[in-house]
């Protein structure tokens, strides 16, 4: 996969997790992203960083994933999250829908060179990925301000449109 189209790579040191995003982070990436960063945790990870030095373009799914994430780790009493030396994109993107006073950001140096492995991302089953974008659009509800208020109301309008769709429509997908 090209960075254009976006990649995520993972690497854990001790009881932190690093995801590394290359280019554009979406909705095709939330979903893996999720379950990768619930099963560390379950696994004894105490610390999540997504390092965004790389990423040219985050659209809302992705950034309700990590606002998503970032309550999933705190539920730990020795949980930390942290976005590491968000892109010029992306700080303007954070600053836009006022998520820098909610996502931590620390900058730090490229670090060197070291093992990551590339997160698949996409879609398995795509009914679970229709609920994992109504959810990411739920965190960004949460939002006060005029942000929150209309991603409430699409978060709404998405899960009204999943409540609607027939069972034998989702087995089918």
């Amino acid at each position: 996969m090209t960075a254009q189209q976006g990649s995520v790579r993972v690497r854990q040191h001790d009881q932190t997790v690093t995801l590394q995003i290359e280019g554009q982070a979406t909705m095709q990436h939330s979903p893996a992203v999720r379950q990768f960063a619930d099963q560390c945790l379950t696994g004894g990870t105490t610390a999540l960083s997504v390092d965004l030095r790389r990423c040219t373009h985050m659209d809302s799914t992705f950034l309700g994933t990590l606002l998503f994430l970032k309550r999933l780790v705190e539920r730990r009493e020795d949980g930390r999250f942290t976005l590491i030396s968000p892109s010029p994109r992306c700080r303007q993107l954070l600053q836009q829908m006022a998520l820098e006073k909610i996502l931590p950001v620390v900058d730090e140096e490229e670090p060197a060179p070291s093992v990551w492995r590339e997160l698949p991302s996409g879609p398995e089953d795509k009914a679970a990925f229709k609920r994992n974008v109504v959810q990411a659009h739920q965190e960004l509800g949460r939002l006060k301000g005029p942000a929150g208020e209309t991603f409430r109301e699409l978060a709404d309008q998405l899960a009204q449109e999943l409540a609607a769709e027939k069972p034998e429509q989702q087995d089918k997908n």
